[in-house]
């Protein structure tokens, strides 16, 4: 690449959603401006969710539909398999990794998360899902009830162990704590949620924690903390992501135990720098300064990211929901759900098992929001959480029930 054609006024460092909203963000406001995206991934970017969602559930949906089509849609050159690893605020470069030099005149960090791991040799049989091609892995690695081994209750794990035992696939789901969700739903939503899995014949081990893995032929070997050996013929790892600030640290980005600082234009501390998405420590305009790894996070502030870099005055507002959806119970929340909080449910009208559940803390003052197989208006709610209510306050206008 010559220095000529390796000057974009638009540099976005990553390549996941957040990324394809900057260009979209960019492109409504600057329509000649040069774009492009540098990308450690192999894929241009997709929608990630269908990875543990849709893909598996929905015949008609092929893995092509997830393509976000980013460089057709908003004239943007993409790098793939490129990591950036160092970056000069100063000189308005990046350098990756086989020594590539980019400038920029505006630039976007959205790099996102990387999935966590335990330690374990690589292999094919192994995958900890982040990635469209882990997906392909995990995908030729089901069906023909082979046994996979899948670890960690929270989205990607509950979401996999569901999508797999719907494609003829034998599933061993390891979870940490007794119930799925127990860490955050109250024990009657756990218990139904953890029914489900169990009526679908998913085995769940509970209580275990996962030390280790080998592999052995075609066969893998999970080691436990207790001692047990569980045996598979693939294991799929869905126990968290991390964050890593530290290309933005090293450039001398201001950064806390959030992330990368940004301001409410999503501006970083140096000049022509943004960032979106998961790295980023924002002030929610509700919940105070935090960080999100969620993908309606990743979408709007990447496209307020887009929007301000091309010089509008916008402002992130945005307070962003999480969500699930496995069998036939979904659920959407905001704010911060903890089952250790005080927890009171709103049953709704209709079906029994449809319920609003608001979480309180130690002052009684309101802290997050859990919607349970309804459709209630999430900016109802977000509306509700900004109020700040205390409990006795809101158990004057609802027919609330303490719930353990």
């Amino acid at each position: 690449m010559t220095q000529e054609n390796n000057h974009f006024n638009y540099l976005l460092i990553g390549g996941g959603m957040a990324a394809d909203k900057a260009a979209t963000g960019i492109r409504k406001t600057d329509s000649k401006g040069t774009i492009a995206i540098i990308s450690a991934d192999n894929d241009a970017p997709y929608a990630r969710p269908a990875l543990s969602k849709k893909l598996w559930v929905d015949e008609e949906f092929k893995e092509k539909d997830t393509d976000l089509k980013t460089a057709e849609k908003n004239n943007v050159k993409i790098f793939l398999s490129k990591k950036v690893t160092a970056l000069d605020p100063t000189a308005h470069s990046v350098v990756t990794t086989n020594g590539e030099h980019f400038r920029y005149d505006k630039l976007l960090l959205a790099t996102g998360s990387q999935a966590q791991r335990i330690p374990g040799p690589e292999s094919d049989l192994v995958v900890a899902l982040r990635s469209k091609a882990d997906y392909r892995k995990i995908k030729a690695l089901s069906g023909k009830q082979k046994h996979i081994i899948v670890v960690g209750s929270g989205y990607v794990g509950s979401e996999i162990a569901a999508g797999l035992i719907q494609n003829e696939t034998k599933v061993s789901l390891i979870i940490s704590g007794q119930k799925i969700y127990d860490e955050r739903f109250p024990d009657y939503l756990s218990s139904q949620y953890q029914q489900k899995y169990l009526d679908e014949g998913i085995n769940i081990l509970v209580n275990k924690h996962a030390q280790k893995y080998e592999v052995d032929g075609q066969t893998v070997k999970l080691y436990f903390s207790d001692g047990q050996i569980l045996e598979g013929d693939g294991l799929v790892l869905g126990i968290g992501a991390n964050t890593d600030h530290s290309l933005g640290e090293n450039a001398g980005l201001s950064s806390d135990k959030f992330g990368i600082i940004v301001d409410e234009h999503l501006h970083t501390s140096a000049p022509d720098i943004w960032a979106a998405g998961d790295i980023i420590s924002y002030p929610d305009k509700i919940l105070g300064r935090q960080s999100s790894a969620h993908v309606n996070h990743a979408v709007k502030s990447g496209l307020i990211a887009g929007r301000a870099m091309a010089g509008e005055e916008v402002v992130y507002d945005y307070t962003p929901s999480f969500y699930s959806w496995v069998f036939d119970i979904s659920w959407d929340a905001i704010g911060h759900l903890s089952s250790k909080m005080q927890m009171y449910s709103e049953k709704l009208p209709g079906a029994a098992e449809k319920s609003i559940v608001y979480y309180f803390d130690d002052s009684g003052i309101i802290q997050g929001i859990l919607s349970w197989n309804s459709k209630v208006n999430l900016n109802h709610l977000r509306n509700i959480l900004k109020m700040k209510p205390t409990l006795s306050q809101l158990q004057q206008v609802l027919p609330l029930e303490k719930v353990e």
